[in-house]
């Protein structure tokens, strides 16, 4: 079916794939014909997110808890170069410093940056000083993308701008609420540079959770807002 365990999973746990449960751990089992008939009138597929071959659903709004400075680069340099190879549009709001480096290793890997922002394909910026301010940028750049569009956000942007945690609420929450398809987002919280609070709060406001090399649905998002 061309779609990770997880996916499926999560037709089975929705109930738009039929499965059977088996033995004491409920093992799921499919009918030959259930499948077919799955495959024939769901023809979306769900967008790779660039980071060990996980998938989420078009539209998705993910958060990256990262725990080191390498796990932070590793996972954004993926993000980003998963959407060119797709022939997206890629945004990345970041930090200066941070930003260089990531076009320092794509310009390594043999990708013009130059020509890429030339072309519209590649979109940097610092942050904004306000939530509203940030969310209008980041609709205006997707809404002029010819193509699918993703967008990497290091939140360490925020401090420079001087940002408590009402503003980052607030931008996460307009974000999410603001989804459609062909948009995918992914937004990275340092957690040396984050609170437990602050991270809490990117939980509840996420479809899903990038944690020590997992991805899982948010049990925590709040569903009326999606």
């Amino acid at each position: 079916m061309n779609v990770s365990e997880m996916t499926v999973r999560r037709w089975t746990n929705d109930g738009t794939l039929k499965c059977y449960r088996v033995g004491g751990r409920h093992a799921r089992r499919f009918e030959q014909e259930d499948l077919l008939a799955y495959l024939k009138g769901n023809t979306a597929q769900d967008i790779p997110l660039g980071v060990q071959g996980y998938e989420v659903p078009d539209g998705s709004h993910v958060t990256h808890l990262s725990l080191t400075p390498q796990e932070s680069f590793d996972v954004a340099l993926s993000f980003v170069i998963e959407g060119l190879e797709k022939q997206e549009t890629v945004c990345v709001v970041s930090p200066n410093a941070e930003s260089k480096r990531l076009i320092a290793t794509l310009k390594q890997r043999k990708y013009d940056a130059d020509d890429l922002k030339k072309a519209g394909r590649l979109h940097l910026n610092q942050g904004t000083d306000t939530p509203l301010e940030q969310a209008k940028y980041v609709t205006t750049v997707a809404g002029a993308s010819k193509n699918r569009f993703r967008i990497f956000g290091d939140m360490t942007w925020t401090r420079a701008k001087g940002w408590r945690m009402n503003d980052l609420h607030e931008l996460e929450k307009m974000v999410g609420m603001s989804q459609t398809k062909g948009v995918l987002i992914l937004c990275q919280y340092k957690l040396d540079r984050f609170s437990g609070e602050e991270a809490m709060m990117a939980l509840e406001n996420h479809s899903h959770h990038l944690y020590r090399g997992v991805l899982k649905e948010n049990p925590f998002k709040q569903k009326e807002r999606w």
